[in-house]
């Protein structure tokens, strides 16, 4: 399998990633396959193997990929999920603009779960209820993001504000896109996705109970843990100074 170079004035591990996707659409790689050993892409793509490898590391996160010791890497799914063209250009999002976004979603998130509280109906409920089920059961990391963000659209259903939702249609994209970026790294740190579950069945409770201080209070101590998670992400990963996921 042949790959041109990539382009040097983009990010190295989106490009390498970019090319294996285009080789799995293209066909030249089918499930069952063999991928090239790190060295030969890196080698192919005149890129170093940290690329190759933080490449291969999320493929294999979203189970396109297997790779056992001694055996090589192979394709597992004949497409790369829809989720990566979402949380791609987001990966290197600026830290500070990441805690800029997480500071508006608590105010009107905040403000969302309080209303929601006051005026939920059974069925608003039932869909809490199901996306958290979702989001329990599922091992698959793209269906357990999904369910993330669909609590969070549920329970934005469950205010009935119109004028909320038309606040939320015109900042859903950077608010979805952060959702997802932010939840690709809770739902692949096993102890963190523990902790948000656990802070997301405490925001039900508080709606189901129409509590809509303990709501409000629940949800902004969730995206606190956030703000903390992601801060603290950083800085293991030495990007305190630039950016809160750069692989």
């Amino acid at each position: 399998m042949h790959l041109n170079p990539v382009n040097k004035n983009n990010r190295m591990f989106e490009q390498v990633l970019d090319r294996i996707q285009q080789s799995i659409s293209s066909g030249m790689l089918a499930p069952g396959d063999k991928l090239m050993t790190e060295r030969e892409f890196a080698s192919s793509l005149q890129v170093s193997r940290s690329s190759v490898r933080e490449a291969l590391r999320i493929l294999e996160i979203f189970d396109v990929i297997s790779s056992k010791p001694g055996e090589g890497t192979t394709l597992k799914k004949p497409n790369v999920p829809k989720i990566l063209t979402k949380i791609l250009p987001f990966l290197t999002y600026p830290l500070d603009e990441t805690m800029e976004l997480l500071e508006s979603r608590k105010i009107l998130e905040g403000g969302i779960a309080k209303l929601a509280a006051k005026r939920r109906k059974s069925k608003d409920l039932q869909n809490l209820k199901e996306a958290l089920n979702r989001m329990e059961k599922t091992e698959d990391i793209e269906e357990r993001i999904q369910a993330d963000l669909d609590f969070h659209l549920f329970l934005a259903k469950s205010a009935y504000n119109n004028t909320l939702s038309d606040i939320l249609i015109v900042v859903s994209d950077v608010v979805s896109k952060n959702l997802y970026t932010t939840g690709f790294q809770i739902h692949t740190h096993d102890a963190a996705y523990r902790d948000i579950l656990n802070q997301y069945y405490r925001i039900y409770d508080a709606v189901d109970s129409k509590n809509p201080q303990q709501a409000h209070l629940e949800m902004e101590n969730h995206l606190e843990y956030m703000v903390d998670f992601i801060k603290k992400y950083a800085i293991t990963n030495n990007h305190s100074d630039e950016t809160a996921f750069n692989f």
